[in-house]
Formats: structure tokens, sequence, C-alpha cells
């Protein structure tokens, strides 16, 4: 590469979730990045930085493409979400080709993922409904409602700190075959009888991705189910069933090639190291964290770093964070 310093040259991805109308919304308590805001925040983005894709960033590591004036920035999507479809003309028009992370289980089970179970069952029952439904389902399945009882105080608990309890409960406590099990159950029972046609409200549908890939815009795996990779310590059959055939589902299902792979939740304690990763398959190109760093080329195809936008975001404190993150790098 051309530059006297690499550690200040490379790029910026950014990892968006829900994108939510800014008016009617029909589940209003799902927080995210309105769209009004989020054009905004595409257009800062055109401005600050060279627009970059799946492509680029392949050809980045191996040494095919470089970053003359500005760093890069590749915009991704995690969750195969309904709201994606939106976003992607949005950046269809901005003459940006994105990534989106689907989990294969909205397209092969007909399921919503793991957490977007959770999401919807506390934005529309909250979260005492939420845990009584948890407990019924706990008893169905013949587990101990004493062992993995979470209990809320109305009066005194911090409620977002109870939503962080309950999602790391289904993240880390409960062994993950377990955990899906029971939000299934807690998806049928509790969410379907008032919304059943719930999982096209919330996910990505298969004709719509097809026009996804039409305008240009990529597809990745993002596990089956959506668990933590570093947490469920699969063994070598889980590992394929949530690693490995996403991918060639996808491949199939879409006849396209499918190169790259996000990792759930993303901190460091979901993911493998690239070593890791390689001594279990060698089927990606590029796989995605959510550490907040410049990825430059000392960096590791297989650690992407990226920063989530949160739902209370503006562009100018999303540029100021980038700026940030840069700054640091350069330390």
């Amino acid at each position: 590469m051309n530059y006297s310093s690499t550690k200040n040259y490379g790029f910026l991805s950014l990892c968006y979730h829900y994108i939510r109308n800014d008016n009617n919304d029909p589940f209003p308590r799902i927080l995210g990045t309105k769209i009004s805001e989020f054009e905004k925040q595409i257009k800062m983005l055109k401005e600050n930085f060279e627009i970059i894709s799946l492509k680029d960033t392949s050809e980045f590591y191996s040494e095919k493409f470089e970053f003359y004036n500005n760093h890069g920035m590749l915009i991704t999507f995690d969750d195969g979400l309904s709201d994606h479809y939106k976003a992607a003309k949005i950046l269809f028009d901005n003459n940006i080709k994105s990534i989106f992370f689907v989990p294969t289980c909205i397209l092969k089970d007909e399921t919503p993922a793991n957490p977007m179970i959770i999401h919807y069952s506390l934005a529309i029952h909250g979260i005492q409904n939420f845990l009584d439904s948890l407990q019924n389902s706990l008893k169905f399945f013949g587990l101990s409602t004493n062992e993995f009882k979470i209990i809320f105080n109305k009066n005194n608990d911090n409620v977002w700190n109870k939503i962080s309890e309950i999602k790391s409960f289904f993240k880390y406590k409960l062994n993950y075959k377990i955990s899906r099990q029971i939000l299934l159950h807690i998806y049928q029972t509790l969410l379907l009888p008032d919304f059943p046609d719930l999982l096209t409200k919330i996910h990505l549908q298969k004709e719509q991705i097809k026009d996804m890939i039409e305008m240009g815009h990529t597809i990745g795996t993002h596990t089956h189910t959506h668990i933590s990779v570093g947490a469920a310590n699969l063994p070598n059959d889980d590992f394929y069933n949530e690693i490995i055939y996403p991918k060639h589902y996808l491949e199939n299902e879409f006849n396209i090639p499918v190169t790259s792979f996000s990792y759930p939740f993303g901190q460091q304690n979901d993911v493998l190291s690239s070593n890791n990763l390689l001594k279990k398959t060698k089927e990606f190109q590029l796989a995605f964290t959510v550490e907040e760093i410049l990825n430059n080329d000392s960096s590791s195809n297989l650690e992407i770093g990226r920063y989530q936008p949160k739902s209370t975001e503006t562009i100018l404190s999303l540029k100021k964070t980038l700026f940030d993150i840069i700054k640091k790098s350069e330390l």
C-alpha cells in the first residue's frame, strides 16, 4: 500500500438494526433509528467518507483496493428485519451498496430470530407479562421455575436494567437449544394469537431479499437462530447447523455466493478469534464483530469491527463518535 502510515488509513463500518417510521409506527416501543434521521445520516456519511461495498472490503484485505482521500465507510445491517427493505431503497437511491446479514430461521423455519421475540414481546406486552409467559414456558418444558426465575418490581427496578437482565438470561444463562425452545413457545403463546402475521412485520420476506439483491446489495449469514457463538461452545453438528448451513442455504435459495458472516451480538464473549474460526471452517472471507475500531491492513478480515448507531443518534453525535474512533486508532 502507498501510505506513509497504514494505521491512519482504512475503513469504519456501521451496524444498523431497526429503522423505524417517523409516524404511525404500529409498535412504537420498538426502538430504532427513525427513517428521516437515517436519511440525514446517510447524507453525512457520503460527505465525510468514501462509501464502500462488500466487494471493496474484500479487495482491501487482498490489497487490491485503496482509500485515497477519505477513510472508507461500509454500511451493514443485522437481523434481517423488515425495516431493512425501506433502508435498502434509500441506499439504492443514494447509489450505495450495503450488506444485510440474515438469520436463516426467518426463511427456512418461518420463525423470528431469538432477540426479536424478546423485543416484540416486551414492546407489546411489557416486562411482567413477558416474565409470566416465561414462567409458563419453563413449566411447559419441565424446567425449574425457581432456578430460572426473574423477578420484576415495577416500583423499584430500573426498567432498562431489567431488560438487560432478561436479554442476558437468554443469551448466556440458558443453554442455546433450551433458550430457542422457550422463546418459540413464548412466540406461539404470547404473540401469535393477537398477531398471526407478525413474522412478516418483524422480518424480511424472500421476495424482498430478492429485490434487495437486484438493487445491488449483498447478503451474509447471521447464524440460523441468532445465538452467541462464543458463549454457546457449539459441538460440531450444531456449529454446522448454526454457522455453515446458513451460508449454503442462502447460496442455494438466492443463487449467489455468500462470503461473509456477522456474529450475533458481536461483543468479545460472543465471537471467535480468527484462528478459532479458521480451525472450524474456511467457508467465509469476512467476519464481522461490533468492536469499535478503524479497520486497517493490520486488522483481521475475520474480526472486522463495526459501530452500532443508537436509536437516539443524531448526525452530529454520530459524526463525532466516528471521528473519535479514528483518532483513537491513531494514538
